[in-house]
């Protein structure tokens, strides 16, 4: 009998369509497409206070304050952060050039999509193209736009048992990211070092080594991100405020309308397709002994919205979960030959589902592109334009809220009065939060800068305050955070000049 170890290996078929070199121009032809897709709609964007948020911590704090202290008030680890600080103190970058930073990110993670995922091409360039991949973690210039790639990385990673130090490089840096990368990390490397367990018996004494070495690793990154993130009692979110007025209290969504809202916003746009696509893809996840790495990521990252905190822009975070475990679980072309009648009408069935997902995230990113052409995404460049046209920024000026920080973005200096940094420090006092008539009748500023996601209510309950000590609105610099055929939140800045003396005490 023939000894099978002595027979040459067998040699790929270059006739097949994927090893076909019209294949490969088609791959960088799709890839050229969505990077001028990404960079047509990048001109139009505005940048909105999140972006602008990071970018001036990274600018007006060291390295290691930004990690050992202010972190902790973001709630997020400070790979992002460290990535811009590098860009600013090194590389002395520029504002305007944070959105092409984001964009770096998002094109080398949409490569990997389209080089390298196990889709057939007819699902793998169509899934580049989705809302998540081409619009929101591309444009918007956040930690996110790390995310499919580094997402992307452990999934090519994820089949290899023998070299457990590439996965942990890759899990170290998703771990940093924020804080959807954090669990994710923790349940891809769950997930990896079971199938490493179940593998155990074919990896010799050197590779069992370095797995030890790497789960200290892991142990270590996961113990000092706790250490850092840590709330201390002036992290502000935690803190008491005084109650919110009854109009906004009944806005506020319950936990049964934030799950369905997730599980929407994710996948399918309404709840009920949505449900059922995720039903499916855990069974098909089943199938494919994968469901472990499914559940761990969609299911706790659902939790973390659900119960902790989200925003429609972190529905993305599900997704890319999904779309990572459906590439881990992917049947490669010798497994497909060896399949049944019932793993043969899965994977089309699956493959349905999935170029389903595909077309109707593919309208929900066309419109979002129409739209960031057509709207403002945020009022922060229209409202620093007006106030540098007036030399707002050599009077006195106060701003109220967050999203200011989105028009500080623009200066080069703290232009407020009555917050002492330009970034929008997140602890205790909450400075620029409330209206302090004391400090408002001392600083008597010239200029009042109101930021609002709700412009009805500020008019109802915030400006008329303002308005009592001389003041009357003189611009108003509008915005839309658009989020696939809609708008999440409006984005607008109300400014206000003194037309009388301040009323004294």
């Amino acid at each position: 009998m023939t000894d099978i170890t002595t027979l040459p290996a067998i040699q790929p078929d270059t006739a097949t369509p994927s090893a076909f070199p019209g294949w490969h121009i088609g791959d960088f032809t799709v890839l050229g497409l969505w990077i001028s897709i990404v960079a047509f709609t990048l001109h139009y964007h505005e940048k909105w206070a999140d972006e602008a948020q990071a970018w001036l911590i990274a600018r007006d704090l060291p390295l290691s304050r930004i990690w050992f202290y202010e972190l902790r008030y973001e709630g997020s680890p400070g790979l992002w952060h460290t990535i811009l600080w590098i860009a600013q103190h090194v590389f002395h970058a520029k504002y305007g050039a944070l959105g092409y930073f984001g964009m770096a990110g998002a094109t080398a993670g949409a490569a990997l999509l389209i080089f390298k995922a196990p889709f057939p091409r007819y699902i793998r360039w169509p899934l580049a193209f989705t809302y998540f991949i081409v619009y929101q973690y591309a444009v918007i210039a956040r930690p996110y736009t790390l995310l499919p790639l580094l997402a992307f990385s452990a999934a090519i990673f994820f089949k290899d048992l023998q070299r457990p130090e590439r996965m942990t490089v890759v899990l170290v840096l998703l771990a940093n990211l924020s804080l959807h990368g954090t669990i994710l990390a923790g349940c891809f490397g769950l997930a990896y070092l079971i199938d490493a367990w179940k593998a155990r018996d074919t990896l010799d004494a050197q590779v069992r080594k370095r797995y030890w070495i790497c789960i200290a690793v892991m142990a270590v990154t996961f113990v000092f991100i706790a250490i850092i993130l840590k709330p201390t009692p002036d992290v502000g979110e935690f803190a008491k405020r005084n109650p919110m007025p009854a109009a906004i209290e009944a806005m506020q969504p319950t936990k049964a309308v934030k799950f369905e809202s997730v599980i929407a916003g994710a996948f399918l746009d309404y709840w009920v397709p949505s449900a059922l696509f995720v039903v499916f893809a855990g069974w098909w996840c089943y199938l494919r002994r994968k469901l472990l790495a499914y559940v761990l990521t969609v299911g706790l990252l659902i939790a973390l919205y659900v119960l902790v905190h989200g925003y429609a822009h972190h529905h993305g975070t599900v997704f890319l979960a999904a779309i990572t475990t459906f590439w881990i679980a992917w049947p490669d072309e010798e497994e497909r030959h060896a399949f049944g009648l019932v793993q043969c009408r899965a994977i089309l069935a699956m493959s349905i589902a999935v170029l389903g997902l595909c077309a109707l995230n593919i309208w929900d990113a066309t419109v979002a592109i129409r739209h960031e052409y057509l709207y403002p995404y945020s009022g922060a460049a229209d409202a620093a334009n007006y106030l540098k046209s007036v030399e707002a920024d050599r009077e006195k000026i106060v701003g109220f809220l967050y999203g200011v920080v989105g028009v500080q973005a623009y200066f080069d200096h703290d232009i407020l009065a009555n917050i002492p940094t330009a970034y929008y420090h997140q602890g205790l006092p909450l400075r620029g939060f409330e209206l302090d008539p004391n400090e408002f009748r001392q600083i008597d500023p010239e200029y009042v800068l109101a930021f609002t996601e709700q412009p009805q209510l500020m008019m109802q309950y915030g400006i008329p305050p303002i308005a009592a000590f001389g003041y009357e609105i003189v611009h108003v610099s509008d915005g839309y955070m658009i989020y696939k055929q809609g708008v999440y939140v409006r984005q607008v800045y109300l400014i206000l000049k003194r037309t009388r003396e301040t009323p004294q005490p």
